[in-house]
């Protein structure tokens, strides 16, 4: 018999929120791909993309910054404590994130390899302690509501830019199917929210909606785009990592909606490069464009990473 889905909601007057300026139509997200080798062998590469962010939040006009997951790379307290360091460069300058877990981020994965932890994985993988540990839900600036009490692996954001309301929606690696319900609820609950989400495994390197749990996860990546993502007219986007390197995928919703899917994830390559995807976003021109910029080598990806989307429809709140 499945459980009654909970919905767990935080209030909303302790918890500060990080406006953008409204006057500025074009913001910007930075999407983090997996950091877990640059958390274990290059740590400065890191560094360069949460200083960054710190540093040009006004200038690229930064509303909110965006992780898919595989924040480390074994489930140990020095990965753990590496992560949580640089992420604090991001709370001591007041910007909002969200992370989302993957599958190395818990206990499937041993405390001192990447290998499969002794144990049944498909429970392990649900072992989440360090991970909500080092990023309790008080760390989350704009968080609004999770499907578990006190644990973030699935959990609900909002910000403001552009004077239009967004939602950052995150889901647990290959989820649950009552966490997948929970998530269903909570869009219903916000139909004048731009939707994005982010999970760990989503689309394939060929860019393609992943067929298959990964063999340890719960639903695969396509019952998640029905159950879930096709349904709602202000799902706008999915961004995920978990498998190298770019890709993209635009689908049409069941209510003729546009549903901009992205893939980033550089860990294959020189530990990830310190890259990080720029999305612009511009609600007035209806575009979205996303290249891959390295501040640890200050440059930009000149090969088929870039993705640029034109005639986007936004969700607004007198619809």
């Amino acid at each position: 018999m499945m459980k009654p889905i909970r919905l767990c909601i935080l209030s909303l007057i302790s918890l500060p929120v990080f406006h953008t300026d409204l006057s500025a139509q074009e913001f910007t997200l930075p999407v983090f791909p997996d950091t877990q080798v640059e958390v274990d062998v290059h740590m400065d590469m890191l560094h360069s993309q949460t200083d960054w962010i710190a540093a040009n939040k006004q200038k690229e006009n930064i509303p909110f910054v965006l992780h898919v997951g595989d924040i480390v790379n074994y489930n140990n307290n020095i990965h753990w404590d590496r992560a949580s360091l640089a992420f604090e460069r991001l709370d001591n300058n007041f910007i909002p994130y969200a992370l989302v877990n993957g599958n190395h981020d818990g206990g499937a994965v041993g405390e001192f390899t990447g290998s499969a932890a002794p144990g049944n994985t498909k429970i392990n993988v649900r072992n989440t302690e360090k991970y909500n540990r080092y990023f309790p839900g008080s760390r989350y600036r704009n968080l609004r509501g999770t499907f578990e009490k006190g644990k973030n692996e699935n959990s609900f954001h909002t910000f403001i830019a552009s004077g239009l309301n967004f939602m950052v929606l995150a889901l647990e690696f290959c989820p649950r199917e009552t966490a997948v319900l929970w998530a269903d609820s909570v869009v219903k609950q916000h139909p004048y929210y731009n939707v994005i989400v982010i999970t760990h495994n989503y689309l394939t390197s060929k860019g393609q909606i992943d067929q298959t749990n990964q063999g340890y996860g719960s639903l695969t990546s396509q019952a998640v785009y029905d159950k879930l993502i096709k349904k709602h007219k202000n799902i706008l986007m999915v961004l995920s990592g978990h498998v190298c390197y770019s890709n993209s995928l635009v689908s049409t919703g069941d209510n003729g909606n546009k549903i901009y899917q992205v893939l980033q994830d550089y860990q294959c390559e020189d530990a990830g490069g310190g890259y990080l995807r720029l999305l612009k976003i511009d609600p007035e021109k209806g575009t979205i464009s996303g290249k891959m910029y390295s501040p640890f080598y200050k440059k930009f990806r000149t090969d088929n990473s870039t993705v640029e989307f034109t005639d986007v429809k936004f969700v607004k709140d007198y619809n």
